[in-house]
């Protein structure tokens, strides 16, 4: 346990040691907040946190009947609300699907024949429905290089469970002087108990709740904020129960069940962005969860629960936040990165804005960028797509993108990494779109490609020389999870593994960073990517000073079944 909280401490050094030496490299368009939380500084919200059991509830009780005996539905008090961490949905390890399962899918499938970002005519797909038996995500413990390399700890994005709250006696303010009050909220605590819940019965203090409580005050004081908890087996009934009351809640929080995802959602909630697959990107993650959280339909506060979504989704560091001043050389690659976005959204090619280099995928599978965990459709007159922050050296350009979608039946949020290089004409061409990653490796990724200088002056000087690649051969057959290796000609920072997988055609690719920060003749990489059967093909990016940039040639990879 003490190693791994060493390895931790110490990519969150490394990460921070990067982010202030970007800054002297490249100039960096710092975000600050925009309009998007406005909602939250002067709102009200009602939130409804689900418990995983229904406990001792009678047959015919529910949240609008609290007349009844033995109701275990109540309004909680700072000092009483929640559960404990060990009790509390999924455990951030059990969280998802196992990585020896071979049912998880994290990619989008490749759609109908169409042409390719640049142009050219990508091949017919397979069937999306068979992506779910070949692709298998990684869990947080198997991603990329070891903790002590490179990346973002879970200490410094999120909190697990285990640690992420403080306990109900040390939390400062009560439940009288916090949001509404019990008495203007639904039926009192005092008429509850007489129903028949005591104390004894109350679920016990949740520190992710109270962490979350205290956040919302901290961040947010003029905040009208009320949690009451409902178990999620009774959660149709309650619903139904305080349809058109006071009472009626804003969002969900806590762990959705099977048949909120099948049935109650097209019923009673908002039809949410498909969330981001984490991929392998040779950068180390801690172990940390966001809770699942919905958006209901008939929101009493629907501007302000979108609010709360984005916050949840972006967390503290700098949700919501734009880029509001920049250089004209960012901005130029900005405006670049948005207009990529903007067509593939389209399902567009994205023409003489792609770099030559640009790996080939059917522009329309940036149009799964709004596909949707329910019946809405995404309007695309409802998509903003907004400049979080542009890092550019003289070469290279990175630009981290969110893409916002808000309607009366969808909301959601999705965030594009843009990778572009100047070309000999002094324009920025596209040279990689990541079509949505989630926020913290976002950041990370932007992070490490905004920091490419090689530490030694000698190498600095001399250019980067570029590499060769030694194993697997071109067209080799591996067993899954293979190594691959490349002899070093000196003059990066850092080394990108770029790859693809081919389902009918080449999927959108994705990055897999290697910090080249001690001299070396070799390099050697567990591809954590290539995990199922299938074709896959790979190229390496090795970047140095002020964004100078060699890239390998492809090379294909077959895996053989396990």
């Amino acid at each position: 346990m003490r190693a791994k909280q060493w390895a931790t401490w110490c990519a969150m050094f490394v990460l921070l040691a990067c982010a202030g030496s970007a800054r002297a490299q490249s100039e960096d368009s710092a975000g600050d907040p925009g309009d998007s939380l406005d909602a939250l500084r002067q709102g009200r919200l009602t939130i409804w946190v689900l418990r995983p059991a229904s406990g001792h509830r009678p047959r015919g009780a529910s949240a609008g009947n609290r007349d009844q005996a033995e109701i275990t539905y109540r309004e909680q008090s700072a000092s009483s609300f929640g559960q404990s961490a060990s009790d509390y949905g999924t455990a951030s390890s059990n969280y998802g699907v196992a990585s020896s399962s071979p049912t998880i899918s994290a990619e989008n499938a490749m759609p109908s024949t169409d042409q390719n970002t640049n142009g050219n005519t990508a091949g017919t797909p397979a069937d999306p429905s068979s992506k779910a038996s070949d692709y298998k995500e990684q869990t947080a413990g198997s991603f990329g290089q070891p903790s002590g390399s490179f990346g973002t700890a879970s200490s410094n994005h999120g909190q697990t469970a285990g640690s992420y709250g403080q306990t109900a006696s040390t939390y400062g303010t009560a439940a009288s002087n916090h949001g509404q009050t019990a008495g203007s909220f639904g039926n009192s605590l005092s008429t509850i108990a007489q129903a028949g819940t005591s104390a004894a019965n109350a679920p016990k203090p949740d520190p992710l709740q109270e962490r979350l409580a205290a956040d919302l005050q901290d961040l947010f004081p003029e905040l009208q904020v009320q949690f009451v908890d409902v178990y999620v087996d009774d959660l149709k009934d309650d619903l139904a129960a305080v349809k058109g009351t006071t009472a009626y809640p804003d969002l969900l929080i806590g762990p959705l069940s099977a048949e909120w995802w099948s049935g109650l959602q097209g019923r009673f909630g908002l039809a949410m962005l498909q969330p981001a697959s984490f991929l392998a990107d040779g950068l180390p993650y801690g172990e940390s969860f966001t809770p699942e959280f919905a958006i209901l339909a008939r929101a009493p506060h629907m501007e302000t629960a979108k609010a709360f979504a984005l916050w949840m989704s972006e967390g503290d560091s700098c949700a919501g936040c734009v880029q509001q001043s920049s250089s004209k050389r960012s901005q130029d690659a900005a405006d670049v990165a948005v207009s990529a976005i903007g067509h593939l959204l389209r399902g567009e090619n994205l023409g003489e804005a792609a770099d030559p280099s640009m790996a080939d995928f059917s522009p329309r599978l940036g149009q799964g960028l709004l596909a949707t965990t329910g019946n809405g459709v995404a309007d695309a007159g409802a998509v903003r797509v907004e400049v979080i922050q542009a890092s550019t050296a003289e070469r290279l350009a990175v630009v981290a993108l969110r893409v916002m979608v808000s309607s009366d039946s969808v909301f959601g949020l999705a965030h594009p990494l843009v990778v572009l290089r100047r070309a000999d004409s002094g324009a920025w061409k596209v040279l990689h779109v990541s079509l949505n990653l989630p926020e913290v490796e976002q950041q990370s990724e932007r992070l490490a490609l905004a920091n490419t200088s090689p530490p030694a002056r000698a190498e600095r000087h001399a250019g980067v020389v570029g590499i060769s690649q030694a194993s697997p051969a071109d067209g080799d057959s591996r067993p899954p999870v293979p190594e691959l290796w490349w002899d070093n000609g000196g003059g990066a920072g850092l080394q990108v593994v770029e790859w693809q997988r081919s389902r009918g055609g080449w999927l959108d690719s994705h990055l897999y960073l290697a910090p080249d920060h001690n001299p070396k003749l070799q390099t050697r990489v567990t591809a954590q990517f290539a995990s199922s059967q299938g074709r896959y093909r790979w190229r390496v990016w090795s970047v140095g000073a002020e964004g100078e940039m060699k890239i390998s040639p492809w090379r294909t990879l077959n895996i053989l079944p396990k």
